[in-house]
């Protein structure tokens, strides 16, 4: 995938942030299973909601730091689930 390509997808998810789109994005990967060490991880997030399983890790990176302000704002407001931020 190009990065024009990629840009685009983003740009387009961006708008489609809710807090109920990602709650129902995250409750359908807690159904597939946790990540090790518990909940799902941001980068298999970020695939699942760009519908891009095989993306390479760079690439997620790229997305994810375009993403997060949106991806934050709208788990803030899902008292169900949290951001926990490693080192």
């Amino acid at each position: 995938m190009s990065y024009k390509e990629l840009r685009e997808q983003v740009e387009a998810l961006t708008s489609r942030l809710t807090p109920a789109f990602v709650e129902e994005a995250v409750r359908q990967l807690l159904r597939q299973g946790e990540d090790v060490g518990g909940g799902i991880n941001m980068h298999r997030l970020v695939k699942h909601l760009l519908n891009a399983p095989q993306m390479r890790d760079v690439e997620v990176v790229w997305a994810y730091d375009r993403l997060k302000p949106a991806l934050r704002a709208a788990l803030a407001q899902i008292p169900s689930l949290y951001l926990f931020e490693g080192d």
